[in-house]
């Protein structure tokens, strides 16, 4: 069965058969079944070879004029554009060439709260020029039924992205720029706006006559439908034409009510308007045809809003004059201290910064909570403790007046903010018992301001920067301190002797007493040769070198502050003796750096019998005199980082006159400090941060050798240490434990 079925398909594709094994034969006896492999021969200047196309290869391209630059990021030019912030209303106002001596001069008086963002859009023939006003724009294009377009157009190509709203009205309507502005402000622009009074034609469109208010969003629909609107313009009337774009692009009809804001217009009738207070409160009065009652109908409303301001006024004071019985005693008949804002009337201004804002400070009745970055409690002691007690007195008297029922006034916690310049505010949580019951108690929040007195500008003389200055200039004999005065010297000759000439230097040299016979190596000599040869250089430069001993050694374990002071005191009480009595002293140390302006402002901030100048100067971080601060190449980074310390008086000018004055009236032991004498003295002292003098880096306090004595010593004057920054020393301090650990 199988094979007749196998003989019977051959028999019938015998054909197919045949050609097939033909060709096999032929493809066989073509191609060779082995290839002799051929000899592989290496030549110079073959071609590359084949790279991997998924490997990065590296183009070498020689630099050159021709190297495209990279593209830089053009910010734009004002900041309110980059961040996208907008104007709230811009008007534009349909009008003609012959309404530009009639109407308009009147619009633009009665709307001028408007300006700047107020636009008069007219239709200038070929043949005339558009009047050269600045808020005029005037098409070429005659075609009366298309003004609206080409205004809205003109409004979306260049205003889109600087107003939320826009407000289109004709030539004919009175526009009330106040109540337009307040509509306005309660708008949110998130939403699409289509606003106005509808037609009386019993449309879904908004009268133009009255005015229409459209959104951002709204605009920028109609803009993008602007092809569409012009070809579907076929109403002889502009508001339909506006309506039926509205309605296509933006799928909104009219609607005199939007966000709980009511649009109020008033219709002229018979050329009769009656004069009423409903005037005030519509956005647009139409058709007025008379310029003169454009100035009418504005005067009648600034009558109408002055008379509601004095009427709110009047609510106030009687308000104010009834909740004055709640004030606390002695302020019951006083104003609001007008010291609190800046100028009557207005909110004081946002801080410039977010480091500007004034935190506050909580408290109880003891302590204050982080009163600084220093510290984490602390007990309210001497001026904040007595305003404390005082406030809380008053606070205490008040609420009992506040509440008869309460029978006494315990304070909970509270907190205080300290504004410069203004007032010291509490917020204070009482806890009131009540007379009845001693168990049951109530909670009160009270805030108190204790306002500052008035300011008021203090009577200076002015003072010429011509006055010659005495520099007197105390330098302890240790290594440490002949190389600042070094490097002092080099900068005296650079900025007194090159630049100002009018100075004359007293270096005074403090050395320890002497003991026994023994012989002291001379640490200044270098800079007393330095001295010579800066008199030899500069004639007319007047340097005196000077030394002198202490009466008594200094402590084993004195601070580099201390021994500084040690020696200012000696070498001003030698200096008493060779200057002039009317001389302008200044009192200064060997390792500061300074400027011609610091000169200049020590003469003008010192005055004879009147105030004495004490700067604050800028101190270096020691932490740059470390080596691990210190990069491979040598160089320091950031080596002028570091804080104004107000804790350090090394530095000080006063006229020799007004010092002997006050040693005259100093209470206290003799030797003090000269400025703690000058303090109690009747002087004006005038403190300020001073930029042009700088404290150099001082180095470790206490040195290698100075131990543990040193450090406890250091304990109560680390206010007066400039170490390092916080992150710096914490950086330090775990990698030191590290190598210890190691």
């Amino acid at each position: 069965m199988f094979s007749r079925c196998l003989v019977s398909q051959v028999k019938h594709n015998s054909y197919f058969l045949i050609g097939l094994l033909i060709g096999l034969w032929v493809s066989l006896a073509v191609i060779p079944l082995d290839e002799e492999p051929a000899p592989c021969v290496a030549t110079v200047g073959s071609a590359s070879p084949v790279q991997d196309e998924f490997v990065p290869q590296r183009e070498e391209k020689p630099a050159g004029s021709g190297q495209t630059a990279g593209r830089s990021v053009q910010r734009p030019r004002y900041y309110s554009t980059e961040l996208g912030m907008r104007g709230s209303l811009l008007t534009g106002i349909l009008s003609s060439e012959e309404a530009l001596k009639i109407q308009v001069p009147a619009l633009n008086r009665t709307a001028a709260r408007l300006q700047p963002a107020l636009k008069f859009f007219i239709t200038a023939s070929a043949m005339s020029t558009v009047p050269g006003l600045a808020n005029v724009v005037g098409f070429t294009d005659t075609r009366e039924m298309l003004k609206p377009f080409h205004a809205l157009k003109y409004l979306a190509d260049n205003y889109l992205e600087e107003y939320d709203f826009f407000f289109i009205v004709s030539d004919t309507a009175f526009v009330n720029a106040r109540r337009l502005t307040q509509l306005v402000s309660q708008l949110s622009v998130s939403q699409d706006v289509y606003m106005g009074r509808v037609a009386d034609d019993e449309s879904h469109y908004c009268s133009l006559d009255n005015g229409i208010i459209l959104s951002n969003s709204v605009l920028r629909a109609i803009h993008s439908e602007l092809d569409w609107c012009v070809r579907n313009s076929y109403s002889p009337h502009h508001y339909e034409n506006i309506g039926r774009c509205v309605l296509h692009s933006a799928h909104l009809s009219c609607n005199p009510d939007v966000q709980g804001e009511h649009y109020s217009s008033v219709v002229i009738e018979n050329d009769q308007l009656p004069l009423t207070e409903s005037l005030a409160d519509a956005v647009t009065v139409y058709p007025i045809m008379d310029t003169h009652r454009f100035y009418e109908i504005h005067a009648y409303i600034s009558r109408v809003f002055l008379e509601r301001d004095h009427e709110e006024v009047l609510k106030l004071r009687s308000y104010m004059w009834h909740n004055s019985a709640r004030h606390p005693p002695g302020y019951r008949n006083s104003t609001w201290p007008a010291g609190l804002r800046d100028d009557p009337g207005l909110a004081r201004p946002l801080p410039g910064n977010r480091f500007d804002h004034l935190r506050w400070t909580a408290i109880n009745g003891t302590h204050a909570f982080f009163p600084d970055d220093h510290h984490n409690v602390l007990p309210i002691t001497g001026a904040y403790r007595e305003a404390l007690d005082l406030v809380l007195t008053q606070v205490r008297a008040w609420s009992l007046h506040r509440w008869p029922e309460a029978l006494d006034v315990q304070l909970v916690e509270g907190a205080w903010k300290w504004e410069p310049a203004v007032a010291l505010r509490y917020r204070l949580l009482l806890r009131l018992t009540a007379k009845e019951d001693k168990d049951t108690h109530m909670s009160r929040l009270v805030e108190a301001v204790r306002p500052l007195g008035a300011a008021r500008l203090v009577p200076v003389r002015y003072v010429t920067e011509s006055a010659r200055l005495s520099a007197v200039l105390g330098a302890p004999h240790t290594a440490r301190h002949a190389a600042d005065l070094a490097a002092f010297l080099q900068r005296y000759e650079a900025v007194c002797l090159n630049q100002d000439k009018n100075t004359a230097l007293l270096l005074v040299i403090v050395k320890q007493p002497s003991v026994g016979n023994t012989t002291e190596v001379d640490l200044m000599k270098e800079n007393k040769e330095t001295v010579a040869a800066l008199k030899s250089r500069h004639k007319d430069a007047q340097i005196e070198v000077v030394e002198t001993s202490l009466e008594s050694p200094s402590h084993e374990h004195a601070s580099e502050v201390e021994l500084l002071q040690e020696a200012q005191r000696a070498a001003l009480a030698l200096a008493l003796q060779r200057v002039p009595r009317d001389s302008l002293v200044l009192l200064a140390v060997p390792h500061i750096d300074f400027n011609q302006d610091f000169l200049n402002r020590v003469r003008m901030n010192t005055i004879s019998g009147e105030q004495w100048y004490l700067p604050s100067a800028f101190s270096r971080y020691a932490q740059y005199e470390h080596p691990a601060f210190v990069t491979p190449t040598g160089a320091k980074p950031q080596s002028n980082t570091g804080r104004f310390n107000v804790h350090l008086s090394l530095v000080s000018s006063f006229y020799r006159s007004d010092y002997d004055s006050a040693v005259a009236e100093w209470p206290g032991p003799p030797g003090a400090d000269p400025a703690a004498v000058l303090v109690r003295s009747g002087l004006r002292c005038v403190r300020a941060p001073e930029p042009g003098l700088v404290y150099g880096s001082r180095g470790a306090p206490c040195g290698e050798a100075g131990g543990a004595a040193c450090v406890s010593r250091l304990v109560t004057q680390l206010h007066t240490l400039d170490l390092g920054a916080k992150h710096s020393l914490a950086q330090l301090l775990l990698e030191t434990q590290a190598e210890l650990d190691q």
